[in-house]
């Protein structure tokens, strides 16, 4: 790996033996001194200084049989993220540039119930836009957040979710059948967002993207919505925008996957 320019010799030390942790970490197989010198472009000795730093700090381990593996007290470190990582925090800065960017209502929601939570809400409409404001609910089949969480759930939860309350067509465009819910939810998990058309209120349309959290677990999501007759025109784009958001979210709770199917 190459070295940085003008890089100090201590930080160097920490980012190179940073780069042997990534070795490990997406490492297949049993992994000898001579793979992780090679793989990381450390000098053998260097790298055996580095590695039993890390062995004494408990972030590896090493023996004969099993080579270097991850150590006991990076699961620690990531249990410690974990518990301080709160999702409305994470999710504020994005949408605050989602909102920006599209000049639309951007929302975070979560699941509770049968409904979505909204614990977040930026305001980024010109001279009409859709006021709302944190802790409303609104039924999860009928709302963009809700079926993009529910489409990443089991089938058989959110089959239970979705028989919890009565499913009511509030206009002519909700979705209250299971079979077509569940047919929905393949087309969002294939294109990864979902679309309220009209379906909660005449007049406005919502594009919402699931978040991930550290274990890969869909937590919540995040929507853009407007008046149809602006957000009809720009659809594609916005679905992009949202989508693109909802993976920033997802990194910043830890979600191991770079980007999503």
């Amino acid at each position: 790996m190459a070295e940085s320019l003008g890089e100090a010799p201590g930080l160097r030390a920490v980012t190179r033996t940073l780069d042997l942790l990534d070795v490990i970490a997406n490492a297949e197989g049993r992994l000898d001194l001579s793979t992780l010198a090679r793989s990381s472009g450390l000098h053998p000795a260097t790298a055996l200084r580095y590695l039993g730093s890390l062995e004494a700090r408990g972030l590896i381990r090493h023996n004969a049989q099993s080579g270097y593996q991850l150590g006991a007290h990076l699961f620690e470190l990531g249990s410690a993220f974990a518990r301080q990582t709160n999702f409305a925090e994470e999710a504020q800065p994005v949408l605050e540039d989602l909102a920006r960017q599209l000049q639309e209502t951007a929302s975070a929601g979560l699941l509770d119930g049968s409904s979505i939570l909204y614990i977040a809400i930026v305001q980024g409409q010109r001279e009409l836009g859709i006021q709302s404001s944190p802790g409303v609910r609104h039924p999860a089949y009928c709302t963009s957040l809700g079926k993009a969480i529910l489409a990443h759930t089991p089938w058989d939860s959110a089959k239970a979710v979705l028989q919890a309350a009565p499913l009511v067509r509030l206009t002519t465009r909700t979705l209250v059948e299971l079979s077509a819910l569940k047919h929905e939810f393949e087309v969002i998990r294939r294109q990864g967002f979902a679309t309220d058309d009209e379906e909660r209120h005449e007049g406005v349309i919502c594009i919402g993207a699931p978040v991930f959290d550290h274990t890969d677990r869909v937590v919540g999501a995040l929507s853009i919505s407007g008046p149809a007759f602006r957000v009809a025109r720009s659809r594609t784009e916005i679905a992009h925008v949202v989508t693109s958001a909802s993976l920033t979210a997802s990194k910043r709770l830890g979600c191991p996957r770079r980007t999503r199917a």
